[in-house]
């Protein structure tokens, strides 16, 4: 910024203005070139993401795979509990990284949604569901940050 030539009062008011754009550049979203993201980072959002091994979680999976809690059997035309967390360990909820929603489906029939609120809403959520055919329950997540992650439990369901 050249001063040559301002005063005192002119000389405050564009360095304050210069100050304010500079602010704003990197507060607000899209105001600024986006970072250069590394390739598994971006991947992350081309694909449903899944545990390696259920039975192993790792990384970014602890906190992310939806946990399903049901019964393995269940009679046809019963209703039972499920319940999904989601990840082993719960995942946080602050404005800055959350769940969107978890949608539940029995094998590829929708089931529901629920839609939550970082602060306010923690990432488990319990329905009653009736099925009349053994099926596999998946719980499809979205992370603001990490993208889509699927959990999934097979149920029999007996006569």
């Amino acid at each position: 910024m050249d001063t040559s030539g301002l005063n005192r009062r002119e000389f405050l008011r564009k360095g304050a203005a210069a100050a304010i754009t500079a602010a704003l550049s990197t507060a607000l979203p899209g105001a600024m070139p986006a970072r250069a993201q590394d390739k598994s980072e971006t991947d992350l959002f081309r694909q449903i993401n899944r545990a390696k091994d259920k039975n192993k979680l790792q990384g970014l999976e602890l906190g992310h795979v939806p946990q399903i809690h049901a019964p393995d059997s269940i009679k046809a035309g019963v209703p039972f509990e499920a319940e999904v967390r989601v990840g082993e360990k719960l995942h946080e909820m602050v404005p800055s990284h959350y769940i969107d929603w978890i949608d539940l489906y029995a094998d590829d029939i929708f089931l529901t949604k629920f839609i939550l609120t970082p602060n306010l809403t923690q990432p488990v959520c319990k329905i009653m569901i009736t099925l009349d055919r053994s099926a596999t329950l998946r719980a499809i997540e979205h992370c603001n940050l990490h993208g889509l992650w699927e959990g999934a439990r097979p149920i029999t369901v007996t006569p």
